[in-house]
């Protein structure tokens, strides 16, 4: 299994054995990598977004760098605001743990250790992260 192929299996397993079907929750997962380059892809996104809440999650690993970006993006106007999770998540006093320490220790299965990281800590602590603030009616 490719680079690629893993980390989308990874996230998206882990975001089943969570949250559940994605249809279900009414929200959309999206999978984009770059073009490779000496068959690697420099970077790889996972991303989780509620169309009616204005808020996606978006997971980004740099291969090249050995680098993870967990980022709660927010629609504003105008624009978009970007809100690192990690900091959010200790600022919060949900983790000790960040993408760094995550980088060190996952072995083999990195991938499906980040994803199991970040979803653990948003069905523990925050569930409603990416619910809409209001319901129109």
């Amino acid at each position: 299994m490719g680079i690629t192929a893993e980390y989308q299996s990874a996230f998206t397993s882990s975001f089943q054995e969570f949250f559940g079907n994605a249809k279900d929750v009414g929200w959309e997962l999206y999978h984009l990598s770059s073009e490779p380059e000496n068959d690697f892809p420099s970077w790889l996104t996972f991303t989780i977004r509620n169309p009616l809440g204005g808020r996606a999650l978006v997971f980004r690993y740099h291969s090249l760098e050995n680098k993870f970006y967990a980022h709660l993006k927010v629609q504003v106007i105008p624009g978009e605001e970007n809100w690192s999770l990690d900091q959010l998540f200790h600022k919060k006093g949900y983790t000790d743990l960040d993408a760094d320490d995550i980088l060190s220790s996952g072995g083999e299965w990195l991938f499906f250790s980040l994803a199991r990281h970040y979803f653990g800590i948003i069905i523990s602590f925050c569930p409603r992260i990416l619910e809409p603030d209001y319901f129109l009616e």
